[in-house]
């Protein structure tokens, strides 16, 4: 069903989608730079208060503060190389789940040893960035832990508050709800704002690597899974799959027709496939296989695809020819490993239209064991339909 050479282009690295390239890309450098100065200046401020009358008067208190502020400056190094990227969308990653259990001790620790339980009451409101902060990147237990512990917190001062000071006592009282509500409120509301945006974000995200005709993965989704895949121990393989004389489909019984026949091979591709592999739509009639754990049964493998692609009962006629490589590990990046087995298996299913389609061929690259090596294997039923 039309020509192998008709399909669309490949994309190069040069011409990569943008929603592709993302896990390449770094985060913000104001978000870094950001959250390194707040967080030295956390440290400085605290040692500021070690030269008042309201910070800490004893020697433990300045001795715990001064270790507290000191702490920040490997604590900022550390934020400094943070995954804030993968942490927006995952909330997942530890670094920053702990560096906002980090903040909370260390605002707690620094102000509990104030000797003005009201300067501590205030100093108290910078626990409201720490909150913002985990609303943005931290798991929704790591913002329940803030919540929890910065309103017993601030209980406890306003309590420690109201023991030493006999007079103006609805005065304390309200600076202790300001503070609950101001620190908590902001959590609360960045947090939900977040899941939002979060949500809008991934439904957008996935319309826009998502082939609305078949409902698979599009070239842009093909390559931002395939090289996430790839960035971890195993590179997949990669299967082509051209469905036969599809031109002819469309010509004959119009494009209706042809987008049934898109339709039914993305689903029994997707079918057999499994749901280790993934499946894309290049464009056209072409379609993507990833094989996340490449072995030498890939041929067999294959051949089951196509096997599954072809049903009698079809009013039309349904076959595929399949060209597949195991990947090339003889390149140096996951960019270029792609590539390479992409490359591969256009090539093998050139071969495998050439030899009369509804059949496989497989390129198997040099780091393949020996019984592998044979360039090509085909395997099909027949002449092309």
């Amino acid at each position: 069903m039309g020509r192998h050479r008709e399909s669309p282009g490949r994309t190069t690295p040069t011409d990569i989608p943008a929603g592709a390239r993302t896990y390449q890309e770094s985060p913000d450098p104001l978000l870094r730079i950001g959250v390194v100065v707040q967080t030295l200046l956390f440290g400085l401020v605290g040692i500021g208060t070690t030269f008042t009358q309201d910070g800490p008067t004893d020697g433990l208190g300045t001795v715990l503060t001064y270790a507290v502020c000191i702490s920040t400056i490997p604590v900022a190094w550390i934020m400094s190389k943070a995954d804030y990227r993968m942490d927006l969308w995952s909330r997942r990653a530890p670094g920053n789940n702990w560096f906002v259990v980090y903040c909370e001790l260390g605002v707690t620790v620094v102000t509990a040893t104030y000797s003005d339980p009201l300067a501590a009451l205030h100093g108290a409101m910078l626990l409201a960035l720490v909150g913002a902060y985990a609303a943005h990147f931290a798991r929704p237990k790591v913002i329940w832990f803030h919540v929890v512990w910065s309103t017993v917190f601030v209980l406890g001062l306003g309590a420690r508050a109201l023991a030493s000071a006999s007079t103006d006592t609805v005065s304390i009282v309200l600076r202790m709800l300001v503070a609950v509500i101001v620190i908590n409120g902001a959590v609360t509301l960045l947090s939900a704002y977040s899941r939002a945006v979060l949500k809008s974000s991934r439904v957008h995200l996935s319309d826009a690597m998502t082939d609305p005709l078949t409902g698979v993965l599009n070239r842009r989704g093909l390559e931002a899974r395939a090289l996430d895949v790839g960035d971890g121990a195993v590179h997949p393989a990669i299967l082509l799959i051209d469905i036969d004389h599809f031109k002819a489909v469309n010509d004959h019984h119009g494009h209706s027709a042809g987008d049934v026949a898109l339709r039914l091979t993305a689903m029994r591709l997707t079918m057999s496939a499994g749901r280790h592999a993934v499946v894309a739509r290049l464009g056209g009639d072409e379609f993507v296989v990833l094989v996340p754990d490449p072995t030498p049964t890939l041929g067999e493998f294959a051949d089951r695809l196509r096997r599954a692609v072809h049903n009698v009962d079809d009013d039309i006629a349904i076959t595929v020819s399949i060209g597949g490589s195991l990947p090339h590990m003889d390149r140096t990046t996951s960019r270029e490993i792609f590539d390479g087995t992409l490359a591969a298996a256009d090539a093998a299913l050139f071969t495998a239209k050439r030899n009369g389609r509804n059949r496989i061929a497989l390129d198997r690259p040099h780091i393949a064991e020996s019984s592998d090596r044979e360039s090509e294997t085909d395997r099909g039923g027949g002449a092309g339909r």
